[in-house]
């Protein structure tokens, strides 16, 4: 009887979540439509919501891929968990793209298998720790091509030196998450390390990335130009020169927003909801690679924390 009462429950649970996916399809299909009326946004923030995306990426997402139809349609997304929250699943579903996935966790990659999304969608997935040295072989290997419409990164440690090192593909559109600690004005990033986990390198889970200046400025040296970041500030996105024209005509202000969110632990692994300023004081001695000079320098070097 137990074993009945808990099959029985888990198709009611899947069905009850399907009718929910359609329904919040639905609703932000209407969202999608209002958006694409807009001939003009003040920021990015303007067309946020959000689907399956963490904070409101979907809906920037969704408003860029509808104000150029031309990009190819096509996505790759780098470090996605299981991939129920993600900032490509929307576009998957909603949009019906060839969709590319490296993932890290074995685990993960077989929870992404066992749903329904994979076999309903042309969906590929890699089961790969990401370096700078391999990047470029695996998305050989699996067959991506090189005009892509849009590349997600998000991989918690090493971000800015595997992108530094990508250079096998032309995305249209580039979301990198930066770590907004680090601060607007300096270009800086973790050291590199082949195997960086980011919880491995400090316990409060607060030393990772690289800042969002360290992006802007890598990525305007490939032609690619900042439209701004996401209302949690912590994504930033970035569009390449062959739409950059029409894009910086739709967006007033190319606004970073400033982020609030409280992500600090303690050694038990325990959120602890520090503010910015007591968080980097947990950090201040982690050394970090300042672009500028490429030296290396502890973090309360550079004055962030004042």
């Amino acid at each position: 009887m137990k074993i009945l009462k808990k099959y029985f429950s888990s198709i009611l649970n899947r069905v009850f979540n399907e009718e929910m996916q359609k329904e919040l399809i639905l609703k932000a299909k209407l969202l999608s439509n209002q958006n694409l009326k807009l001939k003009r946004i003040k920021d990015l923030s303007e067309v946020e919501f959000q689907v399956y995306s963490q904070w409101g990426e979907d809906g920037i997402i969704d408003w860029l891929v509808n104000k150029f139809p031309e990009i190819p349609k096509s996505f790759l997304e780098i470090g996605t968990e299981n991939y129920k929250e993600s900032n490509t699943r929307f576009l998957l579903v909603n949009k019906n793209w060839d969709g590319f996935i490296i993932e890290a966790d074995k685990n993960s990659v077989k929870d992404i298998k066992s749903q329904r999304v994979y076999w309903k969608h042309n969906l590929t997935i890699e089961n790969q720790f990401v370096d700078q040295n391999n990047i470029n072989t695996i998305i050989k290997r699996i067959n991506i091509p090189k005009k892509l419409g849009l590349l997600s990164l998000d991989i918690d440690g090493i971000d800015y030196w595997v992108l530094k090192k990508l250079s096998v593909l032309e995305p249209s559109i580039v979301i990198c998450e930066y770590n907004s600690l680090f601060g607007q004005k300096k270009a800086i990033t973790v050291p590199y390390k082949k195997n960086y986990i980011r919880s491995n390198e400090h316990y409060s889970n607060l030393f990772y990335g690289a800042s969002i200046k360290a992006f802007i400025d890598l990525l305007k040296k490939r032609n690619y130009f900042f439209i701004g970041t996401n209302s949690a500030g912590n994504n930033a996105f970035f569009v390449n020169q062959n739409i950059w024209k029409k894009a910086k005509k739709l967006i007033y202000e190319k606004k970073i927003f400033i982020s609030k969110f409280r992500e600090s632990r303690n050694l038990k692994g325990e959120l602890t909801f520090l503010n910015k300023k007591k968080s980097l004081e947990m950090i201040k001695n982690k050394i970090v690679i300042d672009l500028k000079n490429n030296q290396k320098k502890k973090l309360f070097e550079l004055g962030l924390i004042n």
